[in-house]
């Protein structure tokens, strides 16, 4: 059998032929067949060829997430021949302990490479790697060409396969799962609107402002913290701690939210949060240089309940080799709250806000040994 080329020193002729390029990427389940080699047979030559490549990569991720490696070892199925005289079992068998020699140090090269501290050398580092493991790789190539003859010696070829099926069990496979953070934080910017209710609808304008919030979720449990600025104005007047509250006055109601809300409904498309916590009003004027009103202030402390609704942006579907709890949303959350203060500024308050946002959990990688237990033909052919 003809030698065995080396395809990542192949880039000229891969991109020629970029435009067929076809690929089968190494299965302990599925093993090679004859028809994977689709190149026309070399005129003149005998035997068989078998192109291969062995790669890492390095997925980003979002920030503060771990990066995933991943090693992979393929076969260019468009490059690779087998000869009218060789398509035979011996063939199949030379060939397919090559792609599992490779599979075998793509799984070492993972190994070292996920030892690896993520900073700014790691790429420097990963090369270096990638580079010694296919030089190991091509030196234990090469021994096993010469020791098995080109695959004419049915002997050497045997106690090959058989070494190398145990390395593949004993070199477990690191298949890269993906989760999630318990932990996870959203910012939220809106509109907001208010509706005074009761005497308070009487001595004030319904405010209106800018809204914005941080939310901390641990698992399906969040924490609010939801500050508003609105402004309104005063239509009727009151006393309140010996300081004079005029009609017509222009005032800065500041409000903040902080609850604990409960995710009860999460689907790729929208999430349902109802909360429950403390709201803090705090009223001033609005012109705070006016001498008239230098030392106004009114606080007010309630209780106060509410429902999020957020609509989710874009696909979260779930998938099975990734895990994405990231999404952007558009913000539609209600609260009510009572106002027990100096009178007629009293009542109660509903809030509505809108806007958008975006939430994330900061994703976690690990790595999963699973052996691979390859069974053996009784004979090779």
């Amino acid at each position: 059998m003809n030698r065995l080329l080396y395809v990542l020193l192949l880039s000229p002729l891969l991109v020629s032929a970029q435009a067929t390029i076809d690929t089968l990427h190494w299965s302990a389940t599925r093993r090679l067949q004859l028809s994977d080699f689709r190149s026309p047979t070399q005129p003149g030559l005998g035997g068989s060829e078998f192109y291969y490549q062995l790669g890492y990569e390095v997925r980003p991720t979002s920030l503060w997430s771990e990066p995933a490696v991943d090693a992979y070892c393929l076969m260019f199925r468009n490059l690779s021949w087998v000869s009218e005289t060789a398509k035979n079992e011996r063939t199949l068998a030379y060939n397919q302990v090559l792609f599992d020699l490779v599979e075998v140090h793509a799984r070492q090269m993972k190994a070292k490479l996920i030892s690896l501290r993520a900073d700014r050398h790691f790429k420097q580092k990963a090369k270096q790697i990638e580079y010694l493991t296919n030089s190991e790789l091509g030196s234990e190539v090469n021994r096993f060409r010469g020791e098995t003859g080109g695959g004419d010696d049915l002997e050497a070829l045997q106690r090959w396969q058989r070494q190398v099926v145990q390395r593949l069990y004993d070199t477990p496979d690191l298949v890269t799962t993906f989760h999630s953070s318990k932990v996870g934080f959203g910012v939220f910017f809106g509109v907001s609107g208010a509706l005074p209710t009761g005497p308070l609808a009487e001595t004030i304008t319904p405010p209106a402002g800018l809204a914005m919030g941080l939310d901390i979720a641990f698992r399906r449990t969040i924490l609010l913290l939801h500050p508003t600025q609105y402004n309104s104005k005063l239509t009727q007047g009151f006393m309140h701690q010996n300081q004079s509250w005029e009609e017509g006055m222009r005032v800065r109601p500041s409000l903040l939210e902080v609850g604990i809300g409960r995710v009860v409904y999460d689907s790729p498309r929208s999430r349902l949060i109802p909360y429950v916590g403390y709201r803090l009003l705090d009223l001033s004027p609005r012109d705070r240089n006016d001498e008239r009103y230098k030392g106004y202030s009114l606080t007010n402390h309630a209780p106060t309940a509410g429902l999020i609704f957020d609509f989710k942006l874009g696909d979260n579907t779930q998938k099975p080799d990734r895990s994405e709890d990231s999404f952007w949303f558009i913000r539609t959350k209600l609260s009510v709250s009572p106002v027990q203060a100096t009178a007629p500024f009293s009542g109660g308050l509903i809030n509505l806000q809108i806007g958008l946002g975006g939430f994330g959990r900061i994703r976690k990688v690990s790595y999963k040994p699973e052996r691979t237990a390859i069974p053996l033909p009784g004979s090779i052919l």
